[in-house]
């Protein structure tokens, strides 16, 4: 009871209507725009599961991008891992517990290399991460040139309620490793300034290396519930593979938005769902993909601009106030000496 006392409820419940407000008002205008096609249980559900797999990515990229590092191979290492390790779980006869195992493997394998090299060529994580993505889009057409395809009973993990529960346990997994732990700790530390954690002692190296091993786990889960839901995975090129990532990309700056309001756990959810929601309203709506592209280009860029100008407007309205109050004291105080 002495908890619940403790709660600001005021600052909790204004917090919780700011972080809803804009799936809320995205499903509103949609809902009024295609005349209800998109407010029906089948559509809410069926934009719900396609947001699953940009959400466990979404997390893997939180990781990365909590230390300052952005990557770009996500997308590829998912198609990577999907591709050999769907392979090898078909080729063993492992069925459902060998995708779960070799996607996971191949996913961790792709990790611990990201983060061996970025620590030892030490260049940007975007440059790396770049050259990454070529190299897990090609390796798979050498090894498996027309891709795999995996049987149904493979596919267990990607039906309701199994794709749920996976999310389920990934987003106690993210709350717990991000929140609860001294690494998630550590990690915001790098991430706010990397010079004072270093002088405080922090292992850098250690720590970014295990914020791409982590994030592997987020990403093989991902591969899991995506070779799982297509059953059959295609080689690309030419950096087609961002394409898997996209909703992820911008979900994740949707919640870096968000986690003002909540815990970066939800705000991963509610900000991939927002964009899944909102790619899904344009679809109903007829629009080209080049229209939603540029529909979502701007939204996401109206929120950043106000996310990166938010300590602007908040200096103005204290300016504001300061300004009022100052006034009123002099007013006060000059009728009090007359």
């Amino acid at each position: 009871m002495s908890l619940l006392k403790d709660i600001n409820w005021k600052r909790t419940l204004k917090n919780m209507a700011f972080s809803l407000i804009i799936p809320v008002g995205i499903f509103v205008i949609f809902a009024i725009l295609t005349g209800g096609r998109t407010a029906t249980v089948a559509m809410f559900t069926a934009t719900i599961r396609q947001s699953i797999v940009p959400i466990l990515i979404c997390w893997g990229l939180i990781l990365n991008m909590s230390a300052g590092m952005i990557n770009f191979s996500a997308g590829a290492v998912v198609l990577f891992a999907g591709i050999v390790g769907g392979s090898l779980a078909r080729d063993t006869g492992m069925g459902v517990f060998g995708v779960v195992l070799f996607c996971m493997l191949m996913a961790l394998l792709a990790g611990a290399i990201t983060g061996f090299l970025y620590n030892r060529i030490r260049v940007p994580a975007m440059v790396l991460t770049i050259g990454l993505l070529l190299i897990w889009e090609s390796v798979p057409r050498f090894i498996h040139p027309a891709g795999v395809h995996i049987t149904f009973d493979m596919t267990l993990l990607a039906r309701t309620p199994y794709n749920y529960i996976v999310l389920g346990i990934m987003f106690v997994a993210f709350h717990l490793l991000f929140n609860k732990t001294a690494f998630g700790h550590n990690l915001r530390a790098i991430g706010n300034n990397q010079a004072i954690a270093n002088s405080a002692g922090l292992n850098i190296d250690k720590i970014k290396f295990l914020s791409y091993l982590f994030g592997a786990v987020f990403l093989g889960a991902a591969t899991i519930i995506n070779v799982s839901e297509t059953a059959e995975l295609r080689n690309v090129a030419s950096m087609a593979s961002m394409t898997i990532m996209m909703d992820a990309f911008m979900g994740m700056f949707m919640a870096m938005f968000l986690s003002r309001y909540c815990n970066m756990s939800l705000a991963v959810i509610i900000g991939t769902f927002s964009m899944r929601m909102l790619s899904n309203g344009f679809v109903a709506m007829g629009f080209s993909s080049t229209a939603r592209d540029i529909v979502q280009g701007l939204f996401l860029l109206a929120l950043l601009t106000i996310s990166a100008n938010a300590g602007l407007f908040e200096k103005r309205r204290s300016d504001k106030e300061y300004a009022t109050t100052a006034n009123d004291e002099y007013q006060s105080t000059g009728k009090s000496t007359a």
